[in-house]
């Protein structure tokens, strides 16, 4: 099944300004079409209301730095990055589930290429506190990346301190899928965020 996400919500239940599973459905409302679990504790109870959910929601559910979670659960896929489990045994495992795989660079983008991705996050294009990136990437760093990966006919969702006043110097660079985690899990009206995003793609 090809990666066909464009607004990717990072789901982090904790980081929600208002109750979790209401901001998730207001996401959901709002236009999100890929979610990804990003839950360092390993809140099984939590993992599952989010996976019934989206299920319920027809969305796919992606697992982040957990493949063997991703597997077990038969969700859309798994998410790994640069220092997580490699690659090649990543693709081994998630048989008929997408991976995904965080890069940084267009060397990085070739290799995702090779290893099996079906589609690579990069950034951080803004800086971020959500990950801890104090500067982003410049105009010609993004540029680069989505010319290599247009290249390979790998989806690139572009990670990093996206929001709704930020995003259009990315379309510009040819950016159509962005993920995004504060910018609506942090609004005061989660329905509203996204879909002021899902219109700018």
């Amino acid at each position: 099944m090809p990666f066909s996400g464009h607004l990717y919500l990072l789901f982090t239940p904790a980081l929600c300004r208002l109750d979790p599973w209401h901001t998730l459905n207001e996401a959901l409302d709002g236009g999100v079409d890929v979610v990804q679990w990003r839950h360092k504790t390993g809140d099984r109870v939590a993992f599952q209301r989010c996976r019934e959910l989206c299920r319920d929601r027809g969305i796919p559910l992606v697992v982040n730095d957990d493949v063997m979670l991703a597997v077990r659960s038969q969700v859309a896929g798994g998410h790994i990055g640069q220092d997580d489990l490699p690659a090649p045994a990543a693709r081994k495992l998630l048989v008929g589930q997408w991976l995904g795989i965080s890069t940084h660079d267009p060397a990085q983008i070739a290799e995702a290429a090779v290893q099996g991705a079906d589609y690579i996050g990069f950034g951080p294009c803004y800086p971020t506190a959500t990950k801890g990136y104090a500067t982003g990437m410049t105009e010609a760093q993004v540029e680069a990346a989505v010319e290599a990966a247009a290249a390979r006919s790998l989806p690139l969702v572009a990670i990093g301190g996206i929001t709704a006043q930020n995003l259009l110097p990315l379309r510009r660079l040819g950016v159509d899928r962005i993920a995004v985690s504060s910018a609506i899990l942090q609004a005061e009206a989660p329905r509203a965020a996204a879909a002021a995003l899902r219109r700018l793609l």
